[in-house]
């Protein structure tokens, strides 16, 4: 079980007792004890309110009400949320779309300032745009997951990423790249980057990027002037939160 699974799995197990233990914990999950009290760590960092003691015959128990209000989202988990509403909202009319976006509107309320703030920012970087073309959907390719995964740690962490890259033409070349921005135009995505090496805001379709990889070393600030220069004047461009 990897740890993201351990620590969702480790929550609903808080959530469904009144008290327990960290030996039962343990026994629970299949781990060590050291294990549970790592996690947890981790989980009152997330800001669980996981009151009692750690200790071996300590009583553990999740403070206040067990439904909705103590369900705890990540920031991509809140921005995939939001990006979901969106979608269905632009592509078609479905029946409670207006309450999504109320709800959404709710938990962003909810965050602290600083988690409002850095959503706010994320979502501003992602762009909606108009349905994709006929001719545009032809070639579409399929985006590895790994693919997928490293785009979005380096997206959400700001730092930049290296990548094979197949153009039009079929032509393959290496590049490094910051990703300010992402361009929607659902089932297409493009990554709105500055180009390290030609100096130069560049727009890369995700579906024809290969052998991702971060470049830990190489932090960036998000500009929207990259974003603005990529974006062709004329077209329904909308942030996912304004």
């Amino acid at each position: 079980m990897s740890r993201a699974l351990r620590l969702m799995r480790l929550s609903e197990v808080l959530r469904a007792s009144d008290t327990t233990t960290v030996d039962a914990l343990a026994e629970t999950l299949k781990v060590s004890g050291r294990t549970v009290r790592r996690d947890l760590a981790t989980l009152r960092e997330q800001g669980l309110a996981i009151t009692g003691e750690s200790g071996r015959g300590g009583g553990l128990r999740l403070e206040g009400d067990r439904g909705i209000t103590s369900v705890h989202l990540s920031l991509e988990e809140v921005v995939s949320l939001w990006l979901a509403a969106r979608l269905s909202q632009r592509t078609s009319t479905l029946p409670w779309s207006t309450s999504a976006s109320t709800a959404l509107t709710k938990l962003l309320a909810s965050l602290p300032r600083s988690r409002s703030r850095a959503l706010t920012s994320l979502c501003r970087r992602v762009i909606i745009g108009p349905p994709p073309t006929a001719r545009m959907l032809e070639s579409l390719g399929e985006v590895p997951r790994d693919a997928l995964a490293v785009f979005e740690t380096c997206f959400t962490s700001r730092t930049a990423m290296a990548f094979d890259y197949r153009g039009r033409e079929g032509r393959s070349s290496s590049r490094r790249v910051e990703p300010h921005g992402l361009l929607v135009q659902s089932p297409l995505w493009y990554v709105l980057a500055f180009d390290l090496d030609a100096h130069a805001p560049r727009m890369f379709r995700i579906d024809r990027l290969s052998k991702l990889r971060r470049l830990p070393s190489t932090p960036f600030e998000p500009r929207r002037t990259v974003i603005d220069a990529l974006l062709e004047p004329g077209f329904d461009w909308q942030p996912l939160m304004r």
